[in-house]
């Protein structure tokens, strides 16, 4: 049985890192990643739709089968917590219309899969990411922290499905 194609996201309004990739035997297959970037002079609607549109092209292009989502975490800003709450909500819905199983992770569990150490910093999550995937330091440094965090959690529903033996 193969690995699936799996899609995962950081969800945001500001930023949004996604990463496609599959698991093969022996190796990983990083389809492409990226972040989506919203213009902070437009309306959040707009911001929204472009998050849709964007999010719509790339399962389109790489027909993802399923779907590692980070959940919500603390927020200071109230503000911002309702706003990336409601990204979450169309992303998912977006993956549910595309026939998209999701999986969700908090950020304790992406760094505990990720590294053993559920409240390990960023530099920690990065290098194992940029372990398990064979990402040189060169490469590393045009991705942006959303978009290994999008990588981390593509790592993290693999590892979850393994431990499921899905």
């Amino acid at each position: 049985m193969t690995n699936p194609i799996i899609i995962g996201i950081d969800p945001g309004y500001d930023r949004l890192g996604w990463a496609v990739a599959q698991k093969n035997p022996g190796a990983w297959h990083i389809f492409d990643q990226g972040c989506i970037v919203t213009d902070r002079q437009e309306e959040i609607e707009q911001r929204f739709q472009q998050i849709l549109d964007d999010l719509s092209a790339i399962i389109q292009r790489y027909q993802p089968q399923e779907a590692a989502v980070e959940t919500l975490f603390w927020f200071k800003n109230q503000s911002s917590a309702m706003k990336v709450s409601e990204a979450r909500g169309l992303i998912i819905a977006n993956l549910l219309d595309a026939g998209i199983k999701i999986s969700q992770y908090t950020p304790l569990q992406i760094k505990q899969a990720i590294t053993g150490y559920g409240r390990a910093d960023k530099k920690a999550v990065e290098k194992m990411v940029r372990l398990e995937l064979a990402i040189d330091q060169n490469e590393a440094k045009n991705i942006i922290d959303d978009t290994f965090d999008a990588l981390a959690l593509v790592i993290c529903h693999q590892a979850s499905r393994k431990l499921k033996k899905i």
